[in-house]
Order: structure tokens, then sequence, then C-alpha cells
């Protein structure tokens, strides 16, 4: 069968071309969101590693499992397509290839398909997450790539990833790609992710540059040769300098480094304003300063929950055997619910904690348990945070997450709510505590309503949280979050201010009452917080919120 060899033009913007021509053997990316960082550099550095290193094998790194399976990897192979590559010609896809195709098994053969990608010449992209910590074992890797960094455990992955990017130097070390390394990542919100900001002190730009026109150089000589009518004596004379250039760039990358932070400009012409004023309305201000912008944030270490650490204080919960029973490829919409979250007791109640406002309405959800990191103790998990913004109103939040729980067995909610769960005016009879609870059951849930009294003057809530970040007092439950799922209360965390006001250290409220402020940047979220941890943890303290006063002083 006669096959017409197709080309395809590939459209590279200019931050993700600079990448390309540098080629650096360490390569990492602080990029916003929708700039190409798969479908550039990350999809075009894996498919050289693997096509220059047969048999050999990089390690493709996720925090979570759930990350590289729903986030990372089908990107990826979406991007491999756009250069070529196809799913069962190419690469096999968490399956081993068919034995007629006689496709060559790695320098250290893959064991379990499920957990890995075969490429056409043997290289092998192993699945590493830090969740699953045995998938790094025994793994002798050639490259290592990364998606979403900023959520990486740095210190464990310098302990348990970094060292098995080794070996192999008889096969590959001539290379100045073997043993590389790809990075790239949202802008960093947390200490947890500023690490990546070192990679620019360890950046030579001179030699940057060189390996640039260099590249660039070579490209021209290549197009040279490969245009028709070029004289044969002139080819060979543009082969040996062609081969003299890949020499010098085979030298000057080997130990390179490139750091360098995109330009939410770059992806304009395919984007189009239309959808960065389209991010702007959905996100909190620092979320889109941050994943749009590409704007460094300082975390308010000062702040209102100045000690709050995102590594101390957050965990990842998936449960993989749900994830796994859904085959190779995960169906779109299935993973909208909390069957995919392992750190649900199912027997036991959901907590939930509110704040409501004309511009935002925020819901948190909760339950006691083991500590997560230590799987003892006790501890008060944030499983989940929710909010909408005008128009949609209470109902909706609650809507939202009676959606989302509908798998829990064990229906009940444990609903705590302050004095202003109970007002009423003129365009309604009912208070919100009674709208809540409405919701709940109609959906078929038992609900507890716990009213926690008035809350507690925010001086207490201060130095109460003080208390529970450091975790020395043992009468205080120590608080803990879902990394992805709670991440928008931990944004609020993270950004509510504090001052100095009549009664001592108060929460910075200002934001909330500048109509000109973006309402999902003021501290709703960390009310609702304030409620569930008071509600859940009141009888912790001998009394009422009240009683926290006596205790904290």
């Amino acid at each position: 069968m006669n096959q017409t060899k197709r080309q395809n033009k590939i459209w590279l913007h200019r931050g993700q071309k600079i990448a390309y021509l540098i080629g650096a053997k360490e390569e990492y990316g602080v990029c916003p969101r929708a700039w190409g960082k798969t479908q550039g550099p990350f999809a075009l550095r894996t498919i050289r590693a693997a096509n220059l290193m047969p048999r050999g094998a990089t390690g493709l790194l996720g925090t979570t499992y759930m990350q590289l399976l729903d986030r990372t990897v089908p990107p990826l192979l979406k991007a491999w397509e756009k250069f070529g590559y196809y799913e069962g010609v190419h690469y096999w896809f968490r399956r081993f290839p068919e034995r007629h195709l006689k496709i060559p098994s790695a320098l250290y053969p893959v064991l379990h398909p499920e957990h890995s990608i075969t490429w056409w010449n043997g290289h092998v992209f192993h699945f590493i997450s830090q969740d699953k910590p045995g998938l790094a074992n025994g793994k002798n890797l050639d490259a290592i790539a990364a998606d979403e960094v900023r959520f990486l455990n740095h210190k464990r992955y310098v302990d348990d990833v970094a060292p098995t990017n080794r070996g192999n130097g008889e096969h590959f070390g001539h290379l100045a790609e073997h043993h590389m390394i790809t990075m790239y990542t949202d802008m960093p919100t947390s200490p947890q992710g500023a690490w990546i900001f070192e990679k620019q002190e360890q950046m030579d730009t001179v030699k940057c540059n060189k390996a640039m026109l260099l590249q660039l150089e070579w490209n021209k000589l290549k197009f040279e040769f490969e245009t028709p009518g070029t004289a044969e004596n002139r080819k060979v004379y543009l082969k040996r300098l062609m081969d003299k250039y890949a020499g010098l760039m085979n030298q000057l990358r080997r130990g390179l480094v490139y750091y360098h932070e995109g330009s939410w400009k770059d992806n304009l012409p395919i984007l189009g304003i239309d959808q960065i004023k389209q991010w702007r309305r959905e996100m909190m201000w620092p979320v889109f300063q941050a994943s749009i912008l590409n704007r460094r944030l300082v975390h308010l270490e000062n702040g209102f929950y100045g000690l709050f650490d995102q590594e101390a204080h957050t965990y990842n919960a998936i449960d993989y055997t749900y994830i796994d029973s859904l085959g190779l490829h995960l169906p779109a919409g299935v993973l909208n619910d909390c069957r995919k979250d392992s750190d649900i007791d199912k027997d036991q109640p959901l907590s939930i904690g509110m704040d409501h406002n004309a511009s935002i309405n925020s819901l948190i959800i909760s339950q006691h348990g083991a500590d997560p990191h230590t799987g003892k103790g006790r501890a008060m998990k944030v499983l989940k945070s929710m909010y909408v913004k005008a128009p949609l109103r209470v109902h909706d939040v609650v809507e939202a997450a009676a959606d989302y729980y509908a798998p829990h067995p064990h229906k009940v909610i444990n609903y705590y709510y302050d004095h202003t769960s109970l007002h009423t005016d003129s365009t309604r009879t009912q208070n919100i505590a009674d709208i809540v609870t409405g919701i709940w059951i109609l959906r078929g849930w038992q609900v507890n309503r716990i009213y926690i009294g008035q809350q507690p003057r925010h001086e207490t809530r201060y130095r109460m949280w003080q208390v529970v970040f450091t975790e020395k007092d043992p009468r205080f439950v120590p608080c803990r979050f879902n990394q992805e799922n709670a991440q928008s209360v931990i944004v609020s965390v993270q950004r509510t201010g504090v001052i100095t006001g009549k009664n001592g250290y108060e929460k910075d409220k200002r934001p909330e009452k500048n109509t000109n402020y973006p309402q999902e940047e003021a501290p709703h979220q960390s009310d609702a917080l304030d409620t569930v941890y008071i509600g859940m943890n009141k009888h912790e303290y001998g009394g009422s919120p009240a009683d926290m006063d006596i205790i904290i002083i």
C-alpha cells in the first residue's frame, strides 16, 4: 500500500522556541496557565530523550499518581500526536506492545506495564509519584520529567527520586542529554514551591545564549543541506560544519541549566484576549495573578494565619483502588465526586461550616480522624472547600456540595453555624441555617444543627490559630488540609492579613468592604474555616468558644 508522507507545520511561540533552541541538560520553567508547557517544551524534551536513548528510561514524576493520570499524561499524549507519534504505533500506554512487533525491551525491563509507557525503540516512561513511593524503587533512570512541580515535596524528591537518575553511562554517557531534567510549573504561591527560583541563580546566561545561536546556525545549515539543488560538494562541506556545530553544542549543553519565566502574552495569538478576561472573572485574584499573569506572590508570613506551613499542614489523599478500577483511560466526568478521595471516613458524618455574603458564599467540609501524615493521633481534616460568586447564592454552593458527596454512605451532616446564620429580612422568611438544613434534608441527609453562638473575637481566633499551627498544646487538635480539594481555602489562609485594632489583633477585613476589590481575594473562606474548627473542637476547650480567651491567655 502506498503511503504519502505527511508533514505537519508546528507553531511554537517565542518562549517555546527559545527553550527548544537552548536545549539545556536541565530545564526549569515557571509559566502561566495555557502557556503551552506540555504542548511545547515538555513534549519535545520527552520525545528527544526517548529517541536519543533507545531502551533507556525516563521518569514521569508527579506529586500524586492521580495528577499523572488525570492532568499530566493525557495532554502529553495529545502533544505527542501533534508531533506525529501515535498510540499503538509509536508507543503503548499502560500495556506491553504486541509480541509480533518485536519491540525491544528496556535495559531494565518493565515488570508492571500499567505504570509505564513503552516507546517504539524500547525506551520506557515510568510513572513515579510521591504518594505511591514504591513506584520509584529500584529504578535506573536516564531522564526525569515533571509537571506541576510547585506541589512537589522537594526534599523527598532530592532524597528519593533524584538518586534514581543514574547509571547507563556506557550506553548514553556521550550525550549531553543523558540524565536530563525537565521541570515545569505554574507560579508557586507558597514557600513549598519556592525552591525552583534558586535554579535561576544556577543558570549561565552566556552559555545559554551561545547554545541558542549555535542551534540557529545549525538549523540554517540543515535547511540548505536539504534544499533541492544543493551541489554535492557543498553538501559535504555543510555536513562537516554541521557535525562540528553539533559537537560544540553537545559539550556546551553538558551541565547547562536553563531557567525561565514565561509571559502570558506569549500564547495570546492562540488563546485570544477573551479567554484571559474569562479567567479573570472566574478566578480568585491571587490565583489569577500567579496562574495567568505569572507574577511572584509573597505569602503573608505575618498574616492572620502566618504560622500556616503548606508542607507541614497539607496532605494528598486519593483512592487509587477506585481510580485503578476505572481502566486504562479515565472516562470524562468520573472524577468529580468524593469516590476518588481516600481521606473520608465512610462511617462518620461530614462536618460543615459556612460564610455567606452578597458577593460570595463559601463552604468547608471536614472530619476528625488520624493525622494523614502519620496515620496516628487525631486531627481535623479539611476535606474540601467550595465557593460560589454572585449571582449564585447560598443554595447553589450547598447543592454543589451535596452533588459531590452524594456517594458518601453515611448520610449525616453536622452543620456548625454562628449568629450570622440566624438573620432574616424582608426578602425571606427563612434564615440561612434553615435554608442550608432544608437542602441537605431534601437530598436525603440527616442534619445535626449545632449552634456555636457568637464568634469569638478576632484576637482570640488569631491566637487560637497560632497554637493550632504550632501544635504544642495537646488541647488544640491539629488541622490538616487536603492539598488538592481544599486549595481555595488554603489560598484564603495564605492571603488573609492582620491589623491592630481597638481590641487587639484583627483580620484585615477591609477588602470585604471595598466594592472595587475582588471578593474572591477577601478572607471569606477563612471565616468558614474558623466556624467549623471552633464548632468541631469546642469540647476540647472544656466549654463554649468564649472560654478560649482564658485558655489562650
